[in-house]
């Protein structure tokens, strides 16, 4: 069974650094002459496997298992989320609690049809997220299929709290 990936590389507009120095706004409209280039897409008409924007620091990938998606197969989809430190310096990402990120599945309309957290427990304890240069943190999330409709669009979509810069979608048709 083929995976389907979505990688994209996105600047960490307003992430803390060391110290907890946040970026100035001069310092964010700097980097957006950084503007993400896409690589790899393609104009076939069937699903792109891989689509990779470049920016500065981090490259956040979102897969999703199994693919295709198969509702008479599988009473749930797995996200796959990968933080990687593209930079040469250490990158620190803070929390308000000890959810990471957040991952949402939603139909053609934009209801929400999954939401990963809903049966998960977090603590209000803030958390830093510590990612060496060329090293990666990994997530996964299980949410259940048991709502999609086979030959309906839905989006899944990962966010990380209080760094909406950090997200990426992900568009799948489940089939039968």
């Amino acid at each position: 069974m083929r995976s389907h990936f979505v990688v994209l590389a996105l600047a960490v507009w307003g992430v803390t650094g060391l110290g907890g120095c946040a970026l100035s706004h001069r310092t964010a409209d700097r980097l957006s002459e950084w503007i993400p280039r896409m690589h790899g897409s393609s104009a076939s008409t069937g699903p792109v496997s891989q689509t990779v924007v470049k920016t500065r620091n981090l490259l956040l990938t979102l897969r999703i298992e199994p693919f295709p998606v198969l509702l008479s197969q599988a009473r749930q989809v797995e996200a796959w989320i990968s933080l990687k430190n593209r930079s040469k310096r250490f990158v620190q990402l803070e929390f308000p609690t000890t959810q990471r990120f957040e991952v949402s599945l939603r139909d053609e309309r934009g209801a929400v049809v999954a939401l990963w957290s809903e049966d998960q427990a977090f603590e209000p304890v803030p958390g830093v997220v510590g990612i060496n240069p060329g090293e990666q943190v990994q997530y996964k999330a299980a949410l259940s299929t048991r709502d999609l409709l086979p030959g309906h669009r839905y989006m899944l979509s990962v966010v990380f709290p209080s760094r909406e810069a950090l997200k990426a979608d992900l568009v799948f048709t489940p089939q039968k």
